[in-house]
């Protein structure tokens, strides 16, 4: 029972703390200018969200985020809750705190992504027990696939719930997207397109992303993609509002936390690029853009978490071998190394590897179209097509529920701007299509953005239904209650486990005990060696035992691994 109040009590207070965040960003950046205060209501989880990463972005180049740290944080975020206001804040305080209750069954996990173990939870555990040190990526693959939310969830690391914490923002990411769906739905006057693409995202998202134990560093980057790219198409192609380029400027900080949630999403900064090219005014945008503090924490942010990759693996983008300096560190992989780890991934991404095979001709699989065969049979029949069911009948749901079956040839004005911002999401499905096209890597959001705006433009053109409210009350109801029944349905699964992922400290995930060796090197730092991965040993971790292929020294208080 004492477990489940710590479990419990921790995620309120956190929750708590990152809109206490979020409060005081928007009053940061946006509480001198007038009218966007209850626009911005949208955005406040999100803010926090984004605050606390580039909190833990610069703490870390000096402290490792221990217990006294994040204590620290926490209580201003706390202290920020309480004395900072917002319009209607009760009322947003409710709203979250129903969408918590009815999604807090995700959050009960036995079994965690298989990625959690490999590097996820090393990684975070190594940035709440060192700062930084250069070269980590020397010591295991892990290290040179960097995510922000490695950084907020350290700061998550508190005691009595230490790194059990580490998958509340996942769930965060959710509550908030739910959040600004209903706003935007319920409340909010906006062209039927819009609002049945909302509608559709609530669906299938809620539907398709309830394991929580699948979200990874990937999922919560695509919710957030999803309603930050709807919400420039609402503003560039339907907002009549003169000052509408103007009020994309709260959207910067959310790209800027996208792009460091994973970097595979900066070609989406080419559509907030062409808002700004659609736009009237367009220089008198830029110049009260980049002159804004939204624009300041968005290069503070992103300079910051491309800093941690080169000092992490010589690169800026890693595994980008154009951006990579290896040649010229001591510390880092040269190029050619990245360039090996670049096809790799495209070979993963293309279904020519996985845990037991390898295709044969790697390079020659990955040119051209050759890898589309088995792709089709290995991937598309597999996941792809399971996540086009859920969305077929997502469609067919809204369909029934909200439009009576009686179309009407309305004309829908599809003029340049709309055009010439569906051409950009094509182009960027052909990126994800044939780069790295499975849905991890952006396939769910890149999908569905494809699929739903000619669905939501079918649907516009049927009658509608009367009592909208009442329907979408009655979409809620439906879709919180498979939401749970899936996920009380898989947690009674993971009580009958008797493998090591069982439950055996509920509400607690399970964590497998490795055995491990250490070693001291001559600089001071203690390395340590386990077989297989390193779950929650001390940190550094290299994932073999044996001889240690790495050296270090020690500069101006900084520790350099290198390879022997």
């Amino acid at each position: 029972m004492i477990e489940l109040i710590i479990f419990f009590s921790f995620f309120f207070l956190l929750l708590l703390s990152t809109i206490g965040f979020g409060i005081l960003f928007q009053n940061l950046c946006f509480g001198s200018i007038k009218n966007l205060e209850e626009q911005n209501s949208i955005y406040i989880g999100f803010y926090g969200l984004f605050f606390l990463i580039c909190i833990s972005l610069v703490t870390s180049l000096l402290f490792p985020h221990n217990f006294t740290h994040n204590i620290l944080i926490h209580f201003f975020g706390i202290l920020s809750f309480i004395l900072f206001k917002i319009k209607n804040k009760k009322k947003y305080l409710k709203i979250i705190f129903v969408i918590s209750i009815f999604t807090i069954s995700a959050l009960i996990i036995s079994k965690t992504h298989d990625d959690f173990s490999y590097y996820h939870l090393p990684i975070t555990k190594y940035l709440t027990e060192h700062k930084i040190i250069f070269g980590t990526a020397n010591l295991t693959h892990g290290y040179k696939l960097l995510s922000s939310l490695f950084f907020l969830n350290s700061i998550f690391y508190l005691p009595f719930i230490e790194y059990y914490s580490f998958h509340f923002s996942l769930l965060f990411f959710l509550i908030f997207f739910n959040y600004f769906l209903i706003k935007e739905i319920f409340f909010k006057k906006n062209d039927d397109i819009i609002k049945y693409i909302y509608l559709l995202a609530f669906a299938f998202f809620n539907l398709s992303f309830n394991r929580l134990a699948e979200y990874g560093t990937d999922k919560v980057g695509q919710l957030l993609i999803v309603i930050l790219l709807i919400k420039v198409f609402q503003l560039t192609c339907f907002d009549k509002d003169k000052n509408s380029l103007k009020n994309l400027m709260p959207l910067i900080p959310l790209m800027a936390l996208c792009i460091t949630l994973k970097t595979y999403f900066l070609p989406y900064a080419i559509i907030v690029l062409t808002a700004f090219v659609l736009g009237e005014k367009f220089f008198k945008t830029i110049k009260f853009i980049f002159f804004s503090k939204s624009f300041l924490f968005f290069f503070l942010a992103t300079s910051t978490y491309f800093l941690h990759h080169f000092i992490s693996t010589g690169c800026i983008i890693s595994p980008l071998s154009t951006t990579c300096y290896g040649d010229y560190l001591e510390w880092a992989n040269n190029k050619s190394h990245y360039e090996r780890l670049s096809n790799w991934l495209e070979q993963w991404a293309k279904a020519g590897a996985g845990p037991n095979f390898r295709v044969e001709n790697p390079n020659e699989y990955i040119k051209n179209f050759n890898w589309l065969p088995r792709w089709f049979e290995y991937y598309f029949m597999g996941k792809v097509k399971d996540q086009l069911l859920i969305f077929i009948l997502t469609f067919l749901v809204i369909l029934f529920l909200f439009k009576n079956l009686k179309f009407e040839n309305k004309n829908t004005v599809l003029n340049k701007k709309f055009l010439f911002f569906y051409s950009i999401i094509l182009i960027i499905f052909l990126i994800w299509f044939t780069n790295h096209p499975q849905l991890r890597y952006g396939g769910y959001s890149i999908l569905f953005l494809t699929l739903s705006i000619p669905l939501a433009i079918f649907l516009s053109k049927f009658k509608d239904k009367k009592f909208f409210k009442k329907k979408f009350n009655l979409l809620i109801l439906l879709v919180v209650l498979i939401f749970n029944v899936k996920n009380f349905t898989r947690i009674n699964d993971e009580f009958q486990r008797t493998d090591h992922y069982k439950f055996e400290q509920f509400p607690f995930f399970a964590i497998q005990v490795k055995d491990y060796s250490f070693e001291k090197t001559e600089a001071g730092l203690v390395i340590y060696q386990t077989n297989g991965h390193c779950w929650n040993i001390p940190s550094p971790c290299v994932q073999s035992m044996g001889k240690l292929g790495v050296t270090t020294v020690k500069k101006n208080g900084y520790y350099f691994i290198k390879r022997k």
